[in-house]
């Protein structure tokens, strides 16, 4: 039972039967007070379920009553009689037509108002019975336009479409019939066309035809497609530096398709992620003359031509650090990107510089990198190291193949200074990153996936020489669960396919700890212990699970965490010793990504550690 209720446009639906006279009539013939004092009343509103809070929101006469007693006290509602008999009249018709926009039309509305005794406030009392909601019995839909000429010659695409539109119709025979989803499914139907190559598809006509008696609703619909459109030329406007093949090799269609508005926001996205534009806008011009051909204009505002970066800051994994970066958009006049990146840390410190081309047609991209290294690990022993690689990167919209060969030198001193490895390498790699998740910088739901093949031949001053295979693999699936939780579960392996005796390039040998492999542990610094320093292994694996939880409903972004993760190295995975860690901490879902703060104890060690980071790792 409640005290008040709701309303909403429903004059698309049939005429409501007229029941107020009789309230009205009641309201009239109680005897008049003396003078003209208004009455004092208070209101009653009996019907099931959400129906009680549908009228006590939106109905004039509940309204009225709540917006009123808020202002004066409870003991009731002060009212002029002429005001009151009108309320009161319209109340039935105006329940009626709230009731059948959520599918009962036949409904039984009663009112009554209690006799006028002198002290006592009048008691006006609605009581609902709303019966069975009416059910959708058939639904007709007829098309005009190109869409129907083209099912009349049984084109593919036109009766695709139709199945389609069809199959997620919201209104199927069978379902409740209501005014939301009567309106959601004629909204949701002429989208679809507009998307599906019918940019000015408009309705001819529709209509619903409710039997109260029976229950039930005849639905008809005539959409007309109007004409078919089909991609046409693209026109680039403000372009200064930047080639325009960096864009065209992007596009996602070709001239004389079939129009589909996700290929333009598709191509959108994927000039937004060249990172050589601060604005794009892309659309197609819906000249009904033009459908033939209809022209695409990007319109692109570009980044400035260099930019540079001094970032000062700290890691848990690395510690202090400062770094510089340069980015060249255009380097030498070439449709190339170049970056630079010196880091100086105090556990790692590096020189990077990386080229990359803009698109190629297939959305290829050519790829070369060389780095300097120089890492001190938690046994104080020193690694440095070269590389220098060439490839070439594929991208999709799920799948990303990178394929390049590859020169890694590298040699680690122990803390007393003896040399413990000294190898080179080349090799070729094919790696595959693979995405399917609702959100590529703050995942909820499915999965990334990132493996690699690799085939080398090493060099070696210490010990043997040989050729040598690399497998990697890396699998996270983001999950949501009941009661607001949110579960992250992480499996990792990595193996390297050698004798034994063929010493190998450390940076290619597995190493886990820190932030994103075992948190409670250094970075890198679960390994084989050699020589009275910690090297690389041949055989790794880490596995990790995670819950999170909203602090509050009212601030999702915000969520707490629990956490265990397990790893180990060694040269075999059956001498693999697993290293358990375990914690709690906080996530903050930021525009760039998810930015987590963790307290770890690792079991090893004995000892928490502090864990922060930025973003995800695929």
């Amino acid at each position: 039972m409640s005290s008040v209720a709701w309303a909403q446009d429903t004059a698309a639906l049939l005429p409501p039967e007229a029941a107020a006279s009789a309230a009205a009539a009641t309201v009239a013939q109680a005897p008049r007070a003396a003078g003209r004092a208004p009455l004092v009343w208070t209101l009653d509103i009996e019907a099931p379920g959400a129906l009680d809070a549908l009228l006590s929101n939106y109905l004039d006469l509940a309204r009225y009553h709540e917006e009123a007693t808020a202002e004066g006290d409870n003991t009731g509602v002060a009212i002029r009689r002429n005001e009151l008999r009108r309320l009161v009249a319209a109340a039935p018709d105006q329940a009626r037509s709230l009731l059948e926009a959520q599918g009962y039309f036949a409904a039984q509305i009663h009112t009554s108002v209690s006799d006028e005794v002198e002290g006592q406030p009048l008691l006006i009392k609605l009581v609902v019975q709303p019966g069975p909601r009416t059910r959708v019995s058939r639904v007709q839909m007829v098309f005009e336009g190109d869409l129907d000429t083209a099912l009349s010659k049984d084109e593919g695409h036109a009766k695709a479409l139709v199945a389609d539109l069809e199959s997620e119709w919201a209104l199927s025979a069978g379902t409740i019939f209501t005014q939301p989803n009567w309106s959601a499914a004629k909204n949701g139907m002429l989208a679809r066309m507009r998307a599906e190559g019918y940019p000015l598809a408009t309705w001819s006509g529709t209509s619903a035809t409710v039997d109260a008696q029976n229950r039930t609703a005849a639905l008809f619909v005539v959409a007309d497609s109007g004409p078919i459109f089909h991609f046409g030329e693209i026109y680039i406007e403000g372009l200064k530096v930047q080639p325009a093949s960096a864009i065209l090799n992007l596009a996602p269609f070709v001239k004389g398709e079939v129009y589909r508005e996700q290929s333009l926001l598709d191509f959108q996205e994927r000039v937004q992620k060249l990172n050589l534009f601060d604005s794009v806008f892309i659309n197609m011009e819906q000249d009904q003359s033009r459908a033939e051909g209809a022209p695409v204009t990007v319109q692109v505002h570009e980044l400035s031509l260099q930019q540079a970066t001094v970032g000062v800051g700290v890691s848990s994994d690395t510690g202090p650090r400062v770094s510089v970066e340069h980015l060249h958009r255009h380097i030498l006049n070439q449709d190339w990107q170049a970056k630079t990146k010196l880091q100086l840390a105090k556990i790692d410190s590096s020189l990077q510089v990386d080229l990359t081309s803009h698109p190629q047609p297939g959305r290829k991209r050519w790829l070369v990198s060389g780095q300097l290294a120089k890492e001190t690990d938690t046994s104080d022993a020193v690694t440095t190291s070269e590389r220098l690689r060439f490839g070439q990167l594929r991208e999709g919209e799920r799948l990303e193949l990178t394929r390049y060969v590859e020169y890694q030198s590298a040699r680690v001193k122990s803390k007393a200074g003896e040399q413990v490895s000294d190898a080179s390498a080349i090799s070729g790699t094919l790696q595959y990153a693979w995405r399917d998740v609702d959100s590529q910088t703050l995942p909820t739901t499915g999965i990334t996936a990132l493996t690699s093949v690799g085939l080398g031949h090493s060099f070696a001053t210490r010990e043997s020489s040989g050729p040598f295979s690399r497998l990697y693999g890396r699998l996270t699936w983001y999950k949501p669960l009941p009661w607001g939780w949110d579960a992250t579960t992480r499996i990792e392996g990595g193996r390297m396919l050698s004798s034994e005796s063929i010493s190998i390039p450390d940076p290619l040998l597995f190493r886990a700890g820190g932030d994103e492999s075992v948190r409670g542990y250094g970075y890198r610094s679960i390994g084989v212990a050699r020589d009275g320093a910690l090297v690389g292994g041949r055989a790794m694996t880490t596995l990790s699970g995670e819950l999170a939880h909203p602090f509050l409903k009212k601030y999702p972004s915000i969520l707490g965490a629990v956490f265990f993760d397990a790893g180990g190295v060694a040269d075999q995975f059956a001498d693999i010793k697993l290293q358990r860690g375990y914690g709690a901490g906080i996530r903050w879902r930021s525009p760039v990504g998810p930015l987590k703060i963790d307290l770890a104890y690792g079991e090893q060690t004995q000892s928490f550690r502090i864990h922060f980071s930025v973003g995800i790792t695929l």
